[in-house]
């Protein structure tokens, strides 16, 4: 049997790193900071968070979804270490009076958006883990059914970060 050359080993674990790479997990797991994210077809941006004080248990996360694909694409569960609980609500009007719900999944029509800011869709953290301190970060894991998990790192901002609309 006749041994490799230093050249052919290094040749050979170039080759297989590279394998390795071209095999991995291509979906996107991506994580910004208040910045635009791009996971497969789907553009997340404008992400911030509702800073609150103790005794407060309750935030709201907020961001722009865009879809530039041909099939929809669904956000099935939101997730956060800010808070014991993450749940996808929407906040509407009815008979004259304010109330929110909660929504089990929020569709990302093909080539269309959505949009999560106060006065309507959004993520509800219930049971903040502490203080959501002004310009901190606050991750939010949201999980789509076409693109994955995507780690959004939502800037916390004073009361309606700049919207005029109420939560």
């Amino acid at each position: 049997m006749t041994s490799l050359t230093p050249f052919a080993k290094f040749l050979t674990a170039i080759i297989f790193a590279l394998s390795l790479a071209a095999c991995g997990d291509h979906s996107s797991h991506t994580t910004e900071t208040g910045a635009q994210i791009i996971a497969g077809d789907l553009t997340i941006s404008s992400s911030w968070a509702r800073a609150v004080d103790a005794p407060a248990k309750t935030s709201a996360v907020y961001m722009e979804i865009r879809n530039d694909g041909t099939t929809p694409d669904t956000l099935l569960s939101v997730r956060s270490g800010a808070a014991e609980v993450s749940e996808i609500h929407q906040s509407l009007e009815q008979d004259g009076v304010a109330m929110m719900r909660r929504v089990r999944q929020l569709e990302i029509p093909a080539g269309g958006d959505v949009s999560l800011k106060p006065g309507s869709y959004h993520v509800m953290l219930i049971n903040v883990s502490g203080d959501i301190v002004p310009d901190t970060i606050v991750p939010v894991t949201l999980t789509f059914a076409n693109a994955g998990e995507v780690v959004v790192e939502a800037v916390a901002k004073k009361g309606n970060g700049g919207n005029k609309q109420h939560h």
